[in-house]
């Protein structure tokens, strides 16, 4: 080899080792736990009177999919992805479509306040939506009071109106996103469309309907599936605002609980729970971009 090809090598292969560690060996190392028996007291170091650690194959899966729990974070994981991201989408094209409104005025400034979101700290945004929704102290109840409700919602202990508040949260937190995607793709429809519906007699919702929406379809879909991919991995979120009432509605947080938040940890059974997740979450996307055929615009 050359002394340039020494030079190369030398200047890669640091990163190629830290990412091979940091990234490949954690991943490969929970694929492996998956198919044992490893729990407390048998993993990392094997206690005297544990089972010791042994190769079970497929019986944590089979645990898994027998195991209600699991089923029931399966089911209103996807439940929170169909709700979740269907309100995304729809604020996101909402105020797209006004801050792209030739008559608002100041659209630098709004666009800086309607991205804040995006620049807080998660674990700010959630604890400051976790005061706004306490049923007690917190704004949102008080504000429903002085409105006449007698019987605010019990926003940290009911299951239902915990799900409708993580929906709101979720909201709050990705629509920055879906915003910029669906400016971005609307201040690229010509004019000249636009002129040629209104000639033709087209109102307002149809030039919408018929003309922008389609042409930012692409863009649309891809900015869906992205944001439907981090609410079907949506963990931070419901572990910060109340990880026990939301064990079996989330995919990823009963994995962690199964691991960390139960009496006797399971790490076998919990690295299978997320390694399915991660199988379904990989066959979602890729049917979903053949589907909307994302794909070929990467391949010209």
């Amino acid at each position: 080899m050359d002394k340039r090809t020494i030079a190369a090598l030398a200047l890669i292969l640091p990163g190629m080792i830290a990412f091979l560690f940091f990234n490949i060996y954690p991943i490969l190392y929970s694929v492996y736990i998956a198919f044992t028996n490893a729990k407390l007291g048998n993993f990392p170091i094997q206690a005297p009177t544990a089972e010791p650690l042994r190769f079970v194959g497929l019986e944590n899966f089979k645990w898994a999919l027998s195991d209600p729990k699991f089923r029931s974070a399966f089911v209103w994981t996807w439940i929170f992805v169909a709700t979740s991201v269907s309100l995304k989408v729809i604020v996101g094209i909402l105020l797209s479509v006004l801050y792209n409104n030739k008559y608002v005025k100041g659209k630098f400034f709004y666009r800086a306040l309607l991205i804040i979101p995006w620049a807080l700290p998660l674990l700010f945004s959630v604890m400051v939506w976790r005061f706004m929704f306490d049923p007690v102290v917190g704004p949102i109840n008080i504000m429903l009071k002085n409105l006449g409700v007698t019987n605010p919602p019990d926003w940290m202990t009911s299951v239902t109106w915990g799900f409708i508040a993580l929906n709101i949260i979720e909201v709050w937190l990705a629509y920055p996103f879906m915003m910029t995607v669906i400016t971005s793709a609307l201040q690229s429809v010509p004019d000249t469309l636009i002129e040629a519906a209104i000639i033709d007699g087209a109102n307002y919702w149809q030039r919408l309907t018929k003309v922008v929406i389609p042409i930012v379809s692409k863009p649309i879909a891809f900015a869906t599936i992205l944001t439907s991919a981090a609410s079907f991995q949506y963990f931070l979120v419901p572990f910060i605002y109340n990880a026990g009432l939301f064990e079996d509605r989330f995919l990823l947080l009963y994995g962690y609980r199964k691991a960390f938040g139960s009496s006797v940890p399971h790490y076998g059974r919990a690295a299978a729970i997320l390694l399915i997740a991660t199988i379904v979450l990989a066959v979602y996307m890729f049917v979903n971009m053949r589907i909307t055929r994302l794909q070929e615009g990467v391949k010209g």
